[in-house]
């Protein structure tokens, strides 16, 4: 078979994003390619190596310390640490399949960090997202359980579906049925899989729903409860995780409820009956597989009134990749963008509708002459989100969502994500003295920057599998003649009248800001917005704010899709 040239293959890999084509040509001479059959030992744990390993197709294992396993697939590298440094192998990489790679020496690798920029950016960039990976605290690998309730005709079907799933993302995973009368069986048998089964493997049990309230007591914290919004009210408390899906339209009830997975009839006719799993021709069913085991993708937002307008670039650059985004969460304008995402289908028609909405806003602010809770009616912001929203809840949103406020009559953050959208959007998004306060049953909300700037922590309980925090920041002189210029422009307003202002807005941005670049370190993956100094409240701006964003997603997608692989790729056996 005739060799595929190397070239196409690196300008496709991360590493190598923004590496000029006349330097990749350079490259070519002193790359090798090689072949692997499945069973191969690439790498072994202790031995020495100097050579950085990219594959160009097939599959990899790494058998990592403590029993871990990562599959590895194209265009994904490896052997960057050891050829670095220097030092033995940390892992024994074995080909999971026949496989191809490009192969790079050390003393080449050395030479090209030192004469291309983006080659050493995007390397630097790598070793921190391994670092960040090995760092960070593993997730339990214990075998877990998914307890469904089981009735309808069509719950075999479903259990098929999901079980394929389990297979493609958690190999090792299991199905089981528990008759009405076996509860002691079934309890035995979790028993057994907790001892036995495979770390980081699900064991999925259907029973009755006598059966199942009779099971739930022997389900531990990490275990999960999959059931239908129907079902829940009459089973007992539980340990266990709740996740709720349903087949068909929400009714009334449930649609003042939290959001819930639609599982559609077709999706689980061609799982059930298909031997591959697609994550793109059956997207509702992939979404709730990825959270049973672990690899749902969440997102939080940062505040920053118009300037927060450039998470919908993100999200739209994020979209048009093909990369999920299974769940949102954000503050502020960061809630707001959330909630116009999950309601219109897509960024695009979002930042459509936003934009019109915020021209419409800065023709007509609806300033009161004689102010009390606020300077902008109250009548005014709840005509805009009405406009926006309608009567749509968090239940009929394509997507879960999760926005913050605070509290002022019990002194404390709420989260929101239930019931109507409308009054919710407002909330999050009331700066106190400008919005008016929006009171939700027995609270009395404003804006949620005023307790949560990035609410990472939404996305860890959760249980997100990777977590991605988006922040937007000015972009501050690094020379010291462009500071010259802004501090004489700063100083020039603070001598105006009310020049107090601009210290005290710029005092709390600052504040805000550096508040919100120490919670996205708890992240999988940060993005920071850079925006222009001063523009952060300047809605005549807006789309140029959306623009930010996009630019932002862009220059990093290559880093974006190497960090989100390890989600999205099959399981190892």
């Amino acid at each position: 078979m005739a060799e595929v040239p190397l070239i196409p293959s690196l300008a496709l890999h991360p590493l190598f994003a923004g590496v000029a084509a006349t330097a990749l040509a350079q490259l070519e001479p002193h790359l090798q390619s090689r072949r692997f059959e499945a069973g191969d030992i690439v790498l072994r744990a202790g031995v020495a190596s100097a050579e950085l390993f990219g594959l160009i197709d097939g599959a990899v294992r790494v058998e990592l310390a403590g029993g871990r396993r990562v599959q590895l697939v194209a265009p994904q590298c490896f052997g960057e640490l050891s050829a670095l440094t220097g030092d033995p192998v940390s892992a024994t990489v074995v080909a999971q399949r026949d496989s191809r790679a490009w192969v790079l020496a050390a003393p080449v690798l050395f030479d090209a960090m030192a004469r291309e920029t983006a080659f050493f950016r995007n390397v630097a960039t790598l070793l921190g997202l391994r670092l960040r990976e090995r760092t960070r605290r593993a997730p339990a690998t214990r075998p877990r359980v998914v307890l469904v309730p089981t009735g309808e005709a069509g719950d075999p079907g479903v259990l098929a579906a999901l079980a394929r799933g389990l297979q493609h993302y958690a190999p090792g995973s299991e199905h089981d049925d528990v008759p009405g009368d076996a509860s002691a069986r079934g309890a035995e048998r979790m028993r057994r899989w907790r001892d036995a089964g495979p770390g980081g493997a699900l064991l999925l049990l259907g029973a009755d729903r006598a059966g199942c309230a009779a099971l739930l007591a022997d389900l531990d914290g990490d275990d999960v409860l999959l059931v239908t919004a129907d079902d829940l009210p009459g089973l007992p408390e539980t340990h266990a995780l709740p996740v709720v899906w349903r087949r068909g339209a929400l009714s009334h009830a449930t649609a003042l409820q939290r959001w819930s997975h639609v599982l559609p009839q077709g999706e689980i006719e061609a799982a059930a009956g298909s031997a591959d799993w697609s994550r793109t021709r059956q997207p509702a069913l992939d979404h709730l597989v990825r959270r049973l085991c672990g690899r749902d993708v969440g997102m939080a937002m940062s505040v920053g009134a118009a300037a927060g307008l450039a998470h919908l670039g993100v999200l739209e650059v994020l979209e048009g990749d093909g990369l999920p985004i299974d769940f949102l969460c954000g503050s502020s304008m960061g809630g707001a963008v959330a909630l116009a995402f999950a309601r219109f289908g897509s960024a695009r028609a979002a930042s459509a509708v936003l934009l019109r909405l915020v021209a419409s806003f800065a023709r007509s602010k609806g300033l009161q002459w004689l102010p009390r809770a606020s300077l902008i009616s109250a009548s005014r912001m709840t005509s805009l989100t009405r406009e926006l929203y309608g009567d749509a809840t968090f239940a009929e949103l394509r997507l879960p969502i999760a926005v913050v406020a605070a509290d002022l009559a019990m002194g404390k953050r709420v989260v929101l994500d239930s019931g109507p959208v409308a009054p919710a959007a407002r909330a999050t998004a009331a700066i106190p003295g400008v919005f008016a306060p929006v009171r939700v049953g027995d609270a009395v909300l404003v804006d949620g920057a005023v307790v949560s700037r990035l609410p990472v922590d939404l996305l860890a309980a959760r249980g997100c599998g990777f977590k991605i925090a988006a922040l937007v920041r000015p972009t501050y002189p690094q020379q010291a003649p462009d500071a010259a210029r802004a501090a004489d422009r700063l100083e020039q307003r603070l001598h105006r009248p009310f020049g107090f202002r601009a210290a005290m807005g710029g005092a709390y941005r600052l504040q805000g800001w550096w508040d919100s670049a120490s919670h996205a370190g708890r992240a999988d993956l940060s993005l920071t917005v850079p925006i222009p100094v001063g523009e952060g409240f300047n809605f005549a701006a807006a789309a140029a704010m959306v623009d930010c964003g996009r630019r932002t997603a862009r220059e990093r997608l290559p880093q974006i899709r190497e960090a989100m692989q390890q989600v999205l790729a099959p399981g190892v056996p």
